[in-house]
């Protein structure tokens, strides 16, 4: 007998916050609430920490961790420390034998090996390169991880995204540009291969973001200097891969962009400054623009300080109003016209 055989297999909710900090719960944990309600308290953090990758599944899943040095670690579900509610995890330090140099960027739960419908691992670096590589190709992971990417001297594994072979990504970078294409096109190469180009970087600038696009949500784009924007999709006409791309932001006149992502009208945007700041807002509060736009203020941040950080989240629901004490009547309406009129009032 296996001794997985004797762990409960059970849906949980994983969670890893900017700092670091990972804890796995039970589902059970988050009730379901009636709508309007102030919901339950998730976890204990710092100030300026947050959540920033949140996904449900199975405790006997296997789950992906991709690093800044290009190196990737897998876990079992159930490998992850259990937390209550309130706690704030334990620091991913603990559980993976990182360097001290090395943080990790991507937390993935991934389908099972070998099955019917092939998967693909798409990853960008910071100075713009992109490889894909097969799922499978991750199947034998050690403790001590794999190589995941071939890196170049000063280049660092930012953003990794599974996918199905028939999707198209968007590249954004630090100075405004941006660049759409078909994922076909950046061929399929092995575990240990550097990649190639996904698009041609100005001097001095870097990718800020990778999003896979998705024609019902918008494409938020926002600035170190507190500026924002959601743009439809067809704003970003596809290209071929590895040219110099579309502006997508004035960065000259308007500061340079902090983070691009998708985002839906029924989710939530949490930013945080440099200085430790955060602030949460609904991102049907932030205007749509065409591509180039400025777009609107979304936060304002202090003088030589900057947006260091962007993530989406569920919407948090909203407290309801208090609602005033009513006495009741000594007597009922005398009449029923009067009876009418209060029921109408009320109404």
């Amino acid at each position: 007998m296996d001794i997985e055989d004797l762990i409960p297999e059970e849906t949980c909710v994983y969670t890893l916050t900017n700092m670091g900090y990972i804890k796995r719960q039970s589902v059970d944990t988050y009730q379901t609430q009636h709508r309007g309600g102030r919901g339950v308290k998730g976890m204990t953090r710092r100030e300026e920490d947050l959540a920033e990758t949140m996904f449900t599944c199975s405790s006997h899943d296997y789950i992906l961790f991709f690093t800044s040095l290009g190196r990737v670690y897998r876990l079992k579900g159930y490998e992850i420390p259990e937390g209550s509610r309130q706690s704030r995890g334990m620091n991913i330090v603990n559980i993976l034998p990182l360097s001290a140099d090395e943080r990790v960027t991507a937390m993935l739960r991934v389908p099972d090996f070998g099955a019917e419908e092939k998967s693909y691992l798409c990853m960008v670096t910071k100075q713009g390169v992109i490889k894909r590589t097969e799922l499978d190709a991750y199947r034998n992971i050690r403790k001590n991880g794999i190589a995941a990417i071939n890196l170049d001297e000063g280049d660092e594994l930012c953003w990794v995204k599974l996918t199905d072979g028939r999707q198209k990504l968007l590249v954004a970078t630090k100075k405004g540009m941006c660049i759409t294409f078909d994922e076909a096109q950046a061929r399929l190469i092995g575990r240990t291969a550097r990649g190639v180009k996904a698009l041609t970087l100005k001097a001095g600038d870097c990718v800020a973001g990778l999003c896979v696009l998705d024609e019902e949500k918008k494409v938020l784009t926002v600035t170190e200097t507190g500026f924002g924007r959601r743009s439809d999709v067809s704003n970003y006409r596809v290209q071929s891969r590895g040219g110099k791309g579309l502006i997508n932001y004035h960065t000259e006149r308007f500061g340079d962009v902090a983070g691009v992502t998708m985002v839906a009208e029924d989710e939530d945007v949490i930013l945080i400054s440099s200085d430790g700041v955060l602030i949460r807002i609904p991102a049907s509060d932030i205007s749509e623009f065409a591509r180039p736009s400025k777009g609107v203020r979304v936060m304002r941040v202090s003088e030589g300080e900057k947006i260091v950080t962007l993530s989406v989240t569920q919407a948090e629901p909203d407290e309801p109003e208090a609602e005033a004490e009513v006495s009741e009547p000594e007597s009922a309406p005398e009449t029923a016209e009067a009876e009418a009129g209060t029921q109408t009032e009320k109404a």
